[in-house]
């Protein structure tokens, strides 16, 4: 989290984003649903450390089907005002229909690249979860999406850090979480994603002119049968699954993605695992 530098006009890189590594489905939107309600805990304590408060226009960049939208405009309150925008239109149409159902009348969504849109006026904090990875320069997204932002606002974003050097994701090594997390850092390494950008923020919110950031490093860890991080496990691996095909990094058959929540809680259970 940090504050914005001065607005600049120069133009961001010319050279393409990587393909969006998950499929842009109705499918995909739930999993993504499911995904925030696993990672809310550790977004909200992101967000009030980060300082988003009652009263604040925020914008919410990658918005997706909404959820990271949903969570700043219970921090804003009434009185504040979130802007949501993504390039998915028909995952915005998702976003507003649940806005809608939810009776939330302080968020609106805007189609568009946060990077280059017109997405009207200066904002007090701009927010995003799992964005910058999907970004091929996220210096230069960080600035451009700064320059939008008050002096003195504030500017936040969760990202995961996915060291492929990191060979063991439980203990004991041998689990299929250990197995199917593999598979999946490969997967996402072969997509071009920016496996790092939770550790890269540091530099990367120095390179776009940002202040020095506040860090924070938080891991979610459990085990045994009612852990929901089997669940959230396999929807990424399921999400994964035609990427792991084309890849030749598995065999879907094998992986059985349909099975894989399951496995994974009994693999774990009966191994007295901690993943």
């Amino acid at each position: 989290m940090s504050h914005p530098p001065e607005a600049s006009g120069r133009p961001a890189g010319s050279q393409a984003d990587p393909a969006y590594a998950l499929a842009r489905s109705r499918d995909e939107y739930e999993r993504l649903s499911r995904q925030a309600a696993f990672l809310e805990g550790t977004t909200e304590r992101l967000f009030r450390v980060a300082g988003l408060e009652p009263g604040m226009r925020v914008l919410d960049v990658g918005s997706g089907a909404g959820d990271v939208a949903f969570l700043a405009a219970e921090l804003v309150g009434p009185e504040g005002k979130v802007v949501g925008v993504d390039v998915d239109g028909a995952a915005l149409e998702v976003a507003r229909g649940r806005a809608q159902s939810l009776g939330l009348h302080n968020v609106t969504f805007i189609e568009g690249d946060a990077r280059a849109g017109e997405l009207g006026g200066d904002f007090d904090a701009v927010v995003g979860r799992l964005v910058l990875m999907y970004w091929r320069d996220p210096a230069e997204a960080l600035r451009r999406i700064a320059a939008r932002v008050r002096p003195g606002g504030v500017v936040v974003f969760q990202e995961f850090d996915l060291n492929p050097a990191l060979r063991s994701r439980s203990l004991p090594d041998e689990t299929l979480w250990n197995e199917t997390s593999q598979l999946i850092i490969e997967t996402f390494a072969r997509a071009g994603m920016q496996m790092r950008m939770g550790r890269q923020l540091y530099g990367a919110f120095l390179a776009a002119g940002l202040s020095t950031p506040e860090m924070r490093d938080e891991a979610v860890v459990g085990g045994g049968p009612g852990f929901d991080g089997y669940a959230w496990l396999a929807g990424v691996a399921r999400g994964l699954a035609p990427l792991m095909a084309k890849f030749a990094i598995a065999d879907v058959d094998k992986l059985r993605p349909e099975t894989l929540t399951d496995r994974l809680r009994n693999d774990a259970v009966a191994t007295g695992a901690v993943v």
